[in-house]
């Protein structure tokens, strides 16, 4: 977790490629979508399996007003090699700097729900225990989010 970025803070912006060379950013989706956003490792197949099973979710978390943002560390060619391979029904982003992982200080594979304000709602560590648990955990919390009201006095994206 992120010294720093804590629960009611503004979610870090970062600007990333898709394998199809389409730049992607938190502020795209501003005051539209809340956005779950994953770092994994393309290296790792239990990283992988997570992304397959958030990828099964993917129609619950698109019904609550939510996009899934999967962010890779690593070298591009292994990002697009993955990418190519899964297939999968949300956005797979290029970190190969790291520069998003910094900003978000993550170790591992983390996940991190933002409000469509950019309001980091929830952020919690994917261990191999405890997948199920996260991701049933982000699926709650997109739905409080929705339930409630965060158009009354929220925080809003930074605008650079």
């Amino acid at each position: 977790v992120r010294p720093g970025l804590q629960v009611g803070h503004l979610v870090p912006d970062f600007q990333l490629d898709t394998a199809e060379g389409e730049t992607v950013s938190p502020t795209d989706f501003k005051e539209r979508k809340n956005l779950v956003i994953l770092f994994f490792n393309p290296r790792d197949s239990r990283d992988l399996e997570v992304l397959v099973e958030l990828g099964r979710r993917y129609d619950s978390i698109a019904d609550a007003n939510a996009e899934v943002l999967g962010i890779a560390s690593g070298p591009l060619n292994e990002f697009r090699m993955c990418s190519k391979y899964l297939n999968l029904p949300y956005n797979l982003l290029s970190d190969q700097h790291g520069e998003a992982k910094c900003s978000y200080c993550v170790e591992g594979m983390m996940v991190f729900v933002a409000d469509r304000y950019g309001e980091l709602r929830m952020q919690r560590e994917i261990q191999e225990d405890n997948v199920d648990e996260v991701l049933d955990e982000v699926e709650s919390t997109l739905g409080r989010i929705e339930i409630e009201c965060p158009e009354c006095g929220v925080s809003t994206w930074p605008i650079e």
